[in-house]
């Protein structure tokens, strides 16, 4: 079955999210980001990035979330 991602599903640019990568999907490892929309990535920091629609599985917004607030 093929999966089509849309502009619409994505996040709100600078959105907090948290996410998996391909890599790590199976051993259930999140990773904390902000996504950048004008160029379509989860950044992490300024070394470590990842393209939506080639490495991400999966991701949830942080935005107003307990677990998303900082203190």
């Amino acid at each position: 079955m093929e999966i089509k991602l849309d502009q619409k599903s994505l996040p709100a640019d600078n959105e907090h999210v948290r996410f998996q990568i391909v890599i790590e999907d199976l051993h259930g490892i999140w990773q904390e980001g902000f996504f950048v929309a004008h160029e379509d990535i989860f950044r992490v920091d300024d070394e470590r990035w990842y393209d939506i629609w080639s490495e991400v599985v999966r991701w949830e917004s942080l935005q107003g979330s307990a677990e998303g607030e900082k203190t």
